[in-house]
């Protein structure tokens, strides 16, 4: 019977939900914007420490920090949620890489514009990665993620508690191949529909700020050329669409992207 009450308790967190009619998942979500923003300052704080710890150097060039916090700020504006607390943090290193958490919280790595490495070769192109990013924290795919994990995980949790309760070894195993199947297939799978979606937005995004959204179509040709997929089967397990393949729907969604570009 105990059993049963906790999952019905989970399964109640659903009423208690949040839903945004711009978010394209028709899926509620337990975690609030507040929540959202919140957990986003503590990852920016773990973030800070992590790389101060590491000697990596933050917000090193003022210049370049008010330079990105402005391209932030335009994209923001014309996003779906333009009222979120939006901050940039920039860390110089090689990693050509840029994060966003919940809330509004971005983070890039000065590697993301290097000469050698880099895969933004200018403002529009830097723009792109920053709308595909805010794109994330408009879309509330962390809280999504977030929702999905607790409801499921907990789910298992009580399905194999009952079963360790009547020691039914062959219940537990099936419950214990659900939980990976779901772990390496269906999350990695919600991800890559999500970075998609974060493209799809991105590329508005940027085109509604004044940035050229052919520069989201070049970094994707230009990953695609590096060899960083190679569409083999493994490609079903990354968290990331395949670049080819990402580069493809973008180009879909550009002359849409390039009428609201012209008509802004």
């Amino acid at each position: 019977m105990k059993y049963i009450l906790l999952l019905l308790l989970l399964l109640s967190l659903t009423g208690c939900s949040t839903y945004h009619s711009f978010v394209e998942s028709t899926t509620p979500y337990i975690v609030s914007t507040s929540d959202e923003i919140t957990l986003g300052k503590q990852v920016f704080a773990q973030t800070r420490a992590s790389m101060k710890e590491k000697n990596v150097p933050r917000n090193a060039d003022p210049a370049q920090v008010e330079k990105i916090q402005t391209m932030v700020r335009r994209i923001a504006a014309v996003s779906d949620e333009p009222n979120l607390p939006y901050e940039v943090d920039i860390y110089s290193t090689k990693i050509v890489n840029a994060m966003a958490a919940p809330g509004g919280k971005i983070i890039i790595f000065t590697g993301l514009w290097d000469p050698q490495r880099g895969l933004a070769k200018s403002d529009d192109e830097i723009a792109a990665v920053l709308a595909h990013e805010i794109a994330h924290v408009t879309s509330h795919h962390s809280a999504e993620a977030m929702t999905s994990n607790m409801i499921l995980g907990g789910t298992l949790a009580v399905a194999a508690a009952i079963a360790d309760s009547k020691d039914a070894e062959t219940v537990r195993n099936i419950l214990g191949g659900a939980f990976i199947a779901y772990e390496g297939l269906l999350v990695t799978k919600f991800s890559r529909r999500n970075e998609y979606e974060a493209d799809r937005k991105g590329i508005m995004y940027m085109a509604k700020a004044g940035y050229d959204p052919r520069a989201a179509v070049r970094i994707w040709e230009r990953a695609s050329h590096g060899g960083s997929s190679n569409g083999s089967p493994l490609d079903m397990m990354s968290t990331h669409p395949n670049d080819a393949n990402r580069m493809k729907a973008l180009r879909q969604q550009l002359p849409a992207a390039m009428t609201e570009y012209r008509n802004r």
